[in-house]
This record gives structure tokens, C-alpha cells and sequence, in this order.
């Protein structure tokens, strides 16, 4: 029964494109004005037609002495068609003009189309009074021209046509007295109100989906011109603030120059003491103990947030990351807050896919440092080749999982990408990083205090950004991080970005905004139907259709069971990176 249903609604579909509701309206008056001005135009000369037709045909006494009583009648009944058309057709151009694009306008041209069928249906029985003219042309060119000339709606057109056959079938009966005749020229009839019909129906449907298609086209270049307002509206607003933002600088900065004028003294006092346990480009010495506990190692790396060091707790003898600010750095008061929402989004969350916060505090000089567990990994690497399926629907498993946890907590972490994911050998195979532009749900929807991402600024990385992510919204929800993992999927699945239009930032802003993401299997046509689906759920625009995380990853784990995929850990012991790729 539904098979049924679906099979009737595509029929439908196919012989009457669909269009949105308050497109109707719009396409049936276009179609009507489209009549009224075709007729008014061509109304002069049918007129001019039917004139000269009762001219040549009406006899007087003398000619009609010299003809045959059938020709004399055949042509009499030529001249009264014509000249009650004549009529007919007037009274409809003047009803047309005074109507203008009244209601009278959609109906007048409908009962043009049936007066001149049934003048042509006419017109081919009285040539049967003839003995020379015994064809039904009048009918065919009527029904021909009408159908090509004035846009009929489906239903309508059969109606009229039909009228129109009935009218021929019963002048040609009346008219013609050879049997023979009428059986040979019954045909004709019916093939062409049949071509006529067909002929009306494909002719408004074109034009009904040329309709559609213009109507859209206009519609998104509306929706672009709005877009590039608002955009530039945006950047306009972003100067204002960056200069609002530097004027207050200079003010600070005065202030500042006057404070530093008066502890010169203690500054000195407090680099000095400094300077015993840092080398000479700054970096703490192997050695170094930071809150009489935690002894510095070698470096790890370095950010723009801060660098990590290789450490010992000397409390448990465990190895540890731990991460220092960098003094000195002129974004350290951003640096600083996002080092604080770090810590405290993993302090909120415990998940074994998540990097554990095991301490934060600030050491005697004045040092902010927050000490981490020590992972040994991998980052992941989408790279240029696709990965197997059942590979990445173990990892984006894991990863949702890690991530609803967050969510659970109140926690997103709006930056999602593979560089924040490493790769381990130890259950859960992965370990999810760096949660310093992280924002909770509560401070997402209060007032911004400074410690946050003020409104209109824009974090994160562009190329795996949510499209509110990019409009600068505040209050951001955990479907942010779904659709950044819909782009990892996507990457892993085909090696390619849904939205790369050369990497550019205009490109990725515009397609995370309004371009629709393509289907994963138009890449690579091996990807199982159900990945690709929960792929396509992943990166809707609206918010509101996106699965969450944890069911997310629980049809993930089950799409990854099925394919008898092994956990992610015993993927990264055999080499993940090359292992799981195609």
C-alpha cells in the first residue's frame, strides 16, 4: 500500500512538477496575464479573418443562380459560421480589455480555446456540404494552434477537448452522408485531440517548471545579496570593535607604564629569582620543580597557548604533561582564560577518550600551569586516501562517545578537528585534546563576562566550524561538535572536504552557510548507505536536525560491529594509519 502511495505521488510529480504553495497563486496568474496578452494581440486579425471569410463566401442572387443548391448552401453555411464567430470573438476581446487582470481574465481565454474548437469542429462538417472539400483541416490547425498558443492546465485542456471531439464527431455524423467518408476521416479527429491534449500538457509543464526554477534562481540570489549584506555588516561592526578594542589598549597602556615605573624595583627582584630556573630562550630547565611537587623534563611543543613539558609528580612518581602560559606573550590574558576554561571543562569530565586534568594551580613566581595526563599517540591524519569504512565508523564511535560525555556535563568543544585527536595504543584507541575555547552551556547562555568568547568573535578552526559556530553566535549547543565530526567523517571517508572550494576562508564560510554538503558516496561509491545518511544528518544546517553525539556514536559502534570491526586500540597497534586505509 505505501509502495502504492509512492508510486502515485512520483507520477504525479512527473506529470505536474510540485511547486510550494504560494508559488501557485503566483504561476496561475503569470499563466493567465501570458493568455490575456496572446489574445488581445491576435484578436485583431481572427477578426480581420472572419470578415473576409463572410465576404468571399456570401452569395448573392446572381451567383447563387449559377451554382449547384449544395454548393450554394455549403457556402451560405461558411459565411454564418464565420460571421457568428465574428461576433462571439468580439464581445471576448471587449471583455478581455475592460476586465484588465481581473478574474474574468483567467476565464475568457479557456472559453476562446472551446469557441474556436467548436468553430473548428463546425467548420469541418460544413465542409462535408461540399463537393470538393471534404477534409477536417479547420479542425486539426484549431486544435493544433490552441494547444501550442494558450497554456492550459492538464485538467482543463482534456475537458475542452473532449467538448470539442463530441462537437466534431456530431457534425461530421450530421454533415457528411457517405459512410465511407465519415468512417475515414473519424480517425483523424481522434488522433489529433489526443496529440493536442499530450501537446497542452508537456507545453505547461515546461512552463510550470520553468516557473519554479526562475522563481528559485531569483529566491537564492535574494538569499546571497542578504547574505553578503550581513556579512559585510559583520565586518563592519569587527573594524568598529578593533578600534573601540585599541583605544582601550592605549588607555591601558598608560596605566600600565605608570605601574610599571613604580615596581621596577620588584619586577627586577622577581625576573632575577626567574631566571635561575629558565634557559636562556625562557624555557624552564630540566629540573625545575613547580609548586615544590611536579619536576619539569624535556619539552614537548610549543603553542600559541602555552608550552608542555614532560614532568614527574614526585608525590606519586607518575609521568605527566604539563602545560606552562608562556610570560610575556602579548595574547597571554586570552591565553590565560582559555588555560582556565581547560581546566575547567576537564575537570568537569571523566571519560577514558578524554585527557584528564589532574592538577592547575600557580607556582611561587607567579607561573600558571596546569598538569595533565601523559599521553603517548599519534595525531590523527585524515591524509589524501580514504580510510575503510568500518575503520572510521570505530573511531567516530569512540570520538561521540568522548564527546557526550562532555555534552552530558554541560561542555562543548567547539573544536573538533584532527589535531586535537591522538591516536593510542591503550584502550580507548583515542584521546580527545585541547578544550581551551570550550564554552558551558551556562556561560554559552549568559552574559559575557570576559572569560568566554565575547558575541560576533569567532573561534575555532573554518574548515570543520558549524555554520552558527561561524555566524559568531553565542550560546553554541552540543550540536556544534556533531557537525564537526560530520567533516571528520567526511575527510576520513574520502580524503576530500565537503566545502574545500579552494581552501579559502570566503569558500569555507560560504559553504558552511549555504552550500549543501554533497553526498559521501558521489566521492566513493563503496561507502555503505547508512554511513553516508548519518554523515548527511551530521552536516544539516539547522541545528535542531542533527542526531546527538550518543546516538550518534551508538549506531557508529553498531555500523562498526557489523563490518566485525576490531577496537580502535588494536587498530593503532597494527599501524592505524596505514592499515585502515582503502
Amino acid at each position: 500500500m505505501t509502495d502504492d502511495v509512492a508510486w502515485t505521488a512520483r507520477l504525479r510529480a512527473w506529470l505536474v512538477p510540485p511547486l510550494p504553495p504560494d508559488l501557485e497563486d503566483a504561476f496561475g496568474s503569470e499563466i493567465a496575464e501570458r493568455n490575456r496578452l496572446r489574445l488581445l494581440v491576435v484578436a485583431p486579425f481572427v477578426l480581420v479573418g472572419h470578415a473576409i471569410h463572410v465576404a468571399i463566401y456570401r452569395t448573392s442572387a446572381v451567383e447563387r443562380a449559377s451554382l449547384s443548391p449544395l454548393v450554394a448552401e455549403w457556402r451560405d453555411a461558411v459565411a454564418v459560421v464565420h460571421a457568428a464567430t465574428f461576433v462571439v470573438t468580439l464581445t471576448l476581446a471587449l471583455l478581455l480589455v475592460r476586465s484588465g487582470r481581473g478574474r474574468a481574465a483567467r476565464l475568457i481565454p479557456p472559453a476562446a480555446v472551446l469557441v474556436y474548437l467548436l468553430h473548428g469542429a463546425v467548420t469541418a462538417g460544413v465542409d462535408q456540404l461540399s463537393t470538393t472539400v471534404t477534409g477536417v483541416a479547420p479542425f486539426i490547425a484549431y486544435c493544433l494552434f490552441f494547444a501550442v498558443f494558450i497554456t492550459l492546465r492538464p485538467p482543463l485542456a482534456l475537458v475542452l477537448y473532449g467538448v470539442a471531439a463530441a462537437a466534431f464527431y456530431v457534425a461530421l455524423t450530421t454533415m457528411q452522408s457517405s459512410p465511407s467518408v465519415r468512417l475515414a476521416l473519424m480517425p483523424n479527429g481522434a488522433s489529433i485531440v489526443v496529440v493536442s491534449v499530450i501537446l497542452s500538457w508537456v507545453l505547461y509543464t515546461a512552463r510550470r517548471r520553468d516557473f519554479g526554477q526562475r522563481v528559485t534562481i531569483d529566491r537564492q540570489r535574494e538569499s546571497l545579496s542578504a547574505l553578503n549584506t550581513s556579512l559585510e555588516g559583520r565586518v563592519r561592526d569587527q573594524v568598529s570593535e578593533i578600534v573601540k578594542r585599541a583605544e582601550e589598549v592605549d588607555h591601558l597602556n598608560a596605566q600600565l607604564r605608570a605601574q610599571v615605573r613604580e615596581r621596577s624595583m620588584e619586577l627586577s627582584i622577581a625576573l632575577a629569582k626567574l631566571a635561575q630556573d629558565r634557559e636562556l630562550d625562557g624555557s624552564l630547565r630540566p629540573g625545575a620543580l613547580l609548586g615544590d611537587r611536579f619536576e619539569i623534563g624535556h619539552l614537548l611543543g610549543k603553542g600559541g597557548m602555552g608550552v608542555v613539558y614532560e614532568g614527574v609528580d614526585r608525590t606519586t612518581g607518575a609521568r605527566v604533561a604539563i602545560k606552562v602560559i608562556q610570560a610575556g606573550s602579548s595574547q597571554q590574558l586570552a591565553a590565560l582564560r582559555r588555560f582556565l576554561r581547560e581546566a575547567k571543562a576537564g575537570a568537569m569530565v571523566a571519560h577514558p577518550a578524554i585527557v584528564r586534568v589532574l592538577h592547575v594551580d600557580v607556582s611561587d613566581d607567579g607561573l600558571f600551569y596546569q598538569v595533565l595526563e601523559l599521553v603517548e599517540g599519534d595525531p590523527l591524519h585524515s591524509g589524501q586516501h580514504p580510510w575503510d569504512p568500518g575503520a572510521v565508523a570505530r573511531l567516530g564511535s569512540v570520538l561521540c562517545s568522548a564527546l557526550a560525555a562532555a555534552h552530558e556535563h554541560g561542555v562543548v568543544h567547539c573544536d573538533v578537528k584532527p589535531s586535537n585527536i591522538l591516536l593510542t595504543k591503550t584502550s580507548p584507541g583515542m584521546k580527545l585534546l585541547d578544550f581551551g575555547i570550550a564554552r558551558l552551556y551556562e556561560e554559552g547562555h549568559a552574559p559575557d563576562d570576559g572569560a568566554g568568547t565575547a558575541t560576533g568573535v569567532i573561534l575555532g578552526t573554518p574548515g570543520f566550524m558549524s555554520p552558527e559556530q561561524v555566524e559568531g553566535m553565542q550560546g553554541l549547543t552540543a550540536a556544534a561538535d556533531v557537525y564537526s565530526v560530520g567533516i571528520l567523517l567526511f575527510l576520513l571517508l574520502t580524503g576530500a572536504h565537503p566545502f574545500a572550494r579552494g581552501r579559502t576562508m570566503h569558500g569555507l564560510v560560504f559553504g558552511h552557510l549555504c552550500v549543501p554538503a554533497p553526498d559521501v558516496r558521489t566521492f566513493v561509491s563503496t561507502v555503505p548507505e547508512l554511513l553516508a545518511e548519518l554523515v548527511a544528518y551530521c552536516l544539516e544546517k539547522d541545528p535542531q536536525r542533527r542526531p546527538t553525539a550518543l546516538r550518534l556514536g551508538s549506531e557508529l559502534a553498531a555500523l562498526a560491529d557489523e563490518r566485525e570491526v576490531g577496537p580502535l586500540e588494536e587498530l593503532a597497534r597494527r599501524g592505524a594509519q596505514e592499515t585502515v586505509m582503502k
